[in-house]
């Protein structure tokens, strides 16, 4: 895939590694117990493009054999997925399914056989259903689930899994599924986000020093990026910009690193408070050993007088006649160097080693042949390499793992 001589300057432990989550791979939704989740009533919804469902996927749940081997023949050692929340506990909390817990158990197996490292996301988005039912992330008992949910995985998996990602881009499933409606569980507008945004922050925190307390060597998070440029150096889109900028970027970060909302860049988020709880800004912060950075693209913005909150909007990469991907983001290499320029001045005192835990290209391409004429994500992530290379010599990235669609 990518040639010897590229990466001669590659450190040797740096760890190459693919991602997948479960929801969208293992199928298997109504198979040995597993309960639904607000993925699959959403879906029933007619709220997917050409009504697809996850019901078989690409069938991981019992594939995951030969497709772990498809690791091994492109020399990629490490793996992460994600534990589906309601295969291991079907109604969200109480009762477990065994079940659910000896598929994963055999996963991780699997891997260790195949010397492949495991690499477990606690939640990528598959809410027990039962739980969107009392509230889901609006209901601060979620805490409470979520931590419940956290003992199960580690005391079944802890013993051969070192490596954990409590949470997988806060900022999507929220803005998207709390307050812009696009995901689910389809919810909409500021009464639901703020309340979800503050409990996914305490899980995310508590959740990172629950398993560094239960004993887990490297527990981190993964958080997701937008580097934010300025449509023009007009003072009102400078402003627009530093307020998405802080928006999108900080909202779930500043209050892990202590730093509180950012409220005086993001006003809106003042109202946050009436979500804290005594002692919650101590509670929402936490340490992890690495930070999971996952970046695609930039956005372009400019002030709109007539936008709620932010006051400013998006130019799309379209409008701009820039090159996007099958889901219209710009194809913009530079976006995982800016990002990390920017992450690694912004939390100081609370650095750690960075993983990029996702980085991809979404195409949209009819696989007719094979081999696959991948020439164009090969280029892709050859460019993208190439950013990360001040920070492979001063050793503060420590791998890479693919995340690469095909529609």
């Amino acid at each position: 895939m990518l040639d010897k001589d590229f990466l001669s300057h590659i450190p040797p432990d740096f760890a190459w590694g693919a991602g997948i989550s479960a929801y969208q791979t293992e199928g298997a939704t109504q198979k040995d117990g597993r309960g639904p989740s607000i993925w699959d009533k959403f879906e029933q919804g007619r709220k997917i493009r050409g009504r697809s469902n996850a019901s078989r996927a690409c069938n991981f749940y019992e594939s995951y054999p030969s497709d772990l081997s498809m690791l091994n023949w492109l020399g990629l050692d490490h793996f992460k997925t994600s534990i589906s929340w309601p295969r291991i506990m079907p109604t969200g909390s109480g009762t477990v399914n065994e079940k659910g817990l000896g598929y994963y158990d055999r996963l991780t197996d699997e891997m260790l056989a195949k010397n492949i490292t495991p690499w477990y996301v606690a939640y990528h988005w598959d809410l027990p259903q039962a739980l969107q039912d009392k509230g889901g992330w609006v209901n601060r008992d979620i805490v409470n689930y979520f931590l419940d949910y956290l003992q199960v995985i580690q005391e079944k998996l802890g013993d051969r899994v070192d490596n954990w990602i409590v949470m997988n881009e806060p900022l999507v499933f929220v803005g998207a599924g709390y307050f812009l409606g696009m995901h689910a569980p389809g919810k909409y507008g500021l009464k639901h986000f703020l309340p979800a945004a503050h409990h996914v922050n305490l899980c995310n925190a508590q959740g990172i020093k629950y398993l560094q307390d239960a004993g887990a060597q490297n527990v981190g998070t993964a958080l997701s990026f937008v580097s934010i440029h300025s449509h023009s150096n007009r003072e009102k889109d400078v402003e627009a910009a530093t307020r998405v900028h802080t928006a999108i970027n900080q909202t779930f970060l500043d209050p892990m690193l202590g730093y509180g909302y950012p409220t005086t860049v993001v006003p809106f988020l003042e109202k946050m408070d009436k979500y804290m709880h005594h002692n919650d800004l101590s509670l929402l912060q936490a340490k992890p050993d690495f930070w999971g950075v996952q970046v695609y693209t930039r956005e372009v913005v400019k002030h709109s007088p007539l936008m709620p909150y932010l006051k400013a909007r998006i130019v799309s990469a379209k409008a701009r006649n820039k090159p996007t991907t099958s889901l219209g983001q710009e194809v913009y290499y530079p976006a995982l160097r800016e990002i990390l320029d920017w992450f690694t001045t912004h939390i100081r005192s609370c650095r750690a080693p960075i993983y990029i835990s996702e980085c991809g290209v979404s195409l949209a391409e009819e696989v007719k042949e094979h081999p696959i004429d991948d020439a164009y994500r090969i280029a892709y992530y050859k460019e993208i390499v190439k950013t990360l290379e001040p920070y492979l010599s001063s050793d503060e990235i420590k791998g890479l793992f693919f995340w690469s669609l095909m529609d």
